[in-house]
């Protein structure tokens, strides 16, 4: 009979008792013991069972096709498959070819009907080891992911140093992700810079990836290119400022699904490896991607997109602007006109035309005016926190006593039950008296929790409020508002256009920069008070 041999070996099991060529003679002295004639044979190696797709499989797939074969011997039948229901279908596809499979080590033949039952018994335990082998390796993994922290792949910017097991920096692909980095916080989009990185023939990350490869191969190099999603793995990547994160997915490979978990759920491991990206950089990149995504601005090929461009509406009939690049006396401008009136003429709506520069002036002066109110709530918000501080002590006396009241008041409530419990005709008497009791506990701990409260929020703000001065300070000592800075701190433009032409501009700021922290704060001021 024409026998085919097949063997395979997964990284998960002892290779000195399953190795290849340990498998290929057993196969081989089956084979001549018997007096079969060997037309071919296959083998996977590195491959696991629970998975169909694999090259040696395919081989023998095609030998069966064609008929060149009559039987196929395995050492085991975990060496065929471990998938109990995709190893099943497989035997039975080479029984209606009329292939048998041999176990050799096991005795088996799937042609022999007495096997029936004891092939079902094994592909059931060979599953059941797989899946048992699959949870130790997650479970391992998970550990070490936990503990330390476990890179499986490294991102496109590190290097692993084999001498002391240490992610270092690459000097020469870091200085393109610093430079993905500033394009895109300065205004380019994804695709616009994907497209400049391939123009300067700049090698992308699946590149550096097979490095080894395309040394010896050029030719396969040539399917490295940037893409959108490449870019945009990049700037989502928490290593690049220091943070490794891991278990953010759960992927089976058994049954082909992918599971996201739960940002609190995850492993993050902070100063992990040295930064690449500085912190506002990548919060500014951040913000950026999550707005972009929401407002879709847009911008001409190759160029960056224009600073107010998804941002600015006209009051009238709710159109974005469109910003269109214009020149008088040889200097260009950006000038924005509501898009009806640009598209369907003035019937439709009036201009609306407003030159970039005239916003940039109106909003420093936004910006300008807002650090003013925040210096102003500062020093309101200082007067009342520098009363609280001078009647603390007295607070700290109170919640005390607050305190000692609700054990006191508990301990009234045992007594009141066990009185119940004695006097069962009186319980409705008793029932009230505990309510009444559980009313001042609750009404005593609310005072106590508001204490603590202003207490809390007084420290809160006061930093909130010395940090967005700072931050404010440094953007308006640049003299001009970056492009970047500009879509952190604006949230919408609306443009009106009186009668006699003019144009009303409002801005709508990011953040709650309003008084009604403070409101708050004086009301609980003056009701612990």
């Amino acid at each position: 009979m024409k026998a085919w041999l097949y063997y395979r070996l997964s990284r998960d099991e002892d290779e000195e008792m399953n190795s290849l060529q340990n498998q290929r003679q057993i196969l081989i002295d089956y084979a001549e013991q018997n007096g079969y004639e060997v037309v071919g044979e296959s083998f996977d190696d590195n491959v696991s069972g629970m998975t169909f797709n694999r090259k040696g499989l395919g081989e023998l797939e095609n030998a069966v096709d064609e008929g060149k074969i009559e039987v196929v011997l395995v050492k085991d039948l975990s060496r065929l498959g471990r998938h109990r229901t995709q190893t099943a279908l497989f035997i039975d596809h080479l029984r209606e070819n009329k292939v048998k499979v041999i176990s050799v080590t096991e005795g088996i033949d799937t042609t022999n009907e007495n096997d029936d039952l004891l092939i079902g018994f094994k592909q059931i335990f060979n599953d059941f080891y797989a899946k048992d082998i699959s949870k130790k390796v997650r479970s391992g993994i998970r550990q070490k992911q936990k503990n330390r922290g476990l890179v499986m792949s490294l991102p496109f910017g590190y290097f692993l140093d084999r001498s002391t097991g240490t992610v270092e920096i690459d000097a020469e692909t870091a200085d393109y992700v610093r430079e993905i980095f500033r394009l895109y916080v300065d205004g380019y989009g994804l695709t616009t810079i994907a497209r400049l990185m391939n123009e300067r023939g700049v090698r992308s990350p699946e590149y550096y990836q097979n490095r080894k490869l395309a040394d010896w191969k050029p030719q396969i190099s040539k399917k490295y290119l940037w893409v959108q999603t490449s870019i945009k793995r990049i700037l989502t990547n928490e290593m690049y400022i220091g943070t490794l994160v891991n278990h953010k997915t759960v992927t089976s490979k058994i049954y082909k699904t992918k599971t996201f978990i739960a940002p609190e759920e995850q492993y993050r491991h902070e100063n992990f490896c040295e930064p690449i990206i500085d912190r506002q950089t990548w919060e500014q990149a951040q913000f950026l991607l999550k707005q972009r995504s929401e407002i879709k601005p847009r911008a001409s090929g190759g160029h960056k997109i224009h600073r107010y461009s998804g941002l600015i509406k006209c009051a009238e009939c709710g159109s974005h602007f469109v910003a269109k690049t214009r020149t008088w006396r040889g200097k260009e401008y950006i000038e924005y006109t509501c898009n009806s009136h640009h598209r369907y003429g003035k019937q439709y709506c009036t201009p609306h035309r407003i030159h970039e520069s005239q916003l940039d002036e109106l909003v420093f002066g936004e910006v300008q005016n807002l650090k003013e109110k925040i210096v102003a709530e500062s020093e309101k918000y200082d007067e009342i926190v520098k009363q609280w501080l001078k009647q603390k002590p007295a607070y700290d006396l109170q919640i005390r006593q607050y305190e000692e009241k609700i054990l006191a008041l508990k301990q009234q409530i045992e007594d009141l039950i066990m009185g119940k419990v004695t006097d069962k005709s009186r319980a409705e008497f008793y029932n009230n008296m505990i309510e009444k009791r559980e009313n001042e506990i609750v009404e005593l701990e609310r005072k106590i929790h508001d204490c603590r409260e202003y207490d809390k929020v007084c420290k809160q703000r006061q930093t909130t409020l010395k940090s967005t001065s700072a931050l404010l300070d440094d953007i308006l000592s640049e003299g001009r508002i970056s492009d970047a800075n500009l879509r952190m701190l604006v949230n919408g433009v609306t443009v009106h256009q009186n009668e006699d032409k003019s144009l009303d501009v409002s801005f709508e700021m990011n953040g709650d920069f309003a008084d009604s922290t403070s409101i708050m704060l004086e009301a609980v001021f003056e009701e612990v008070v």
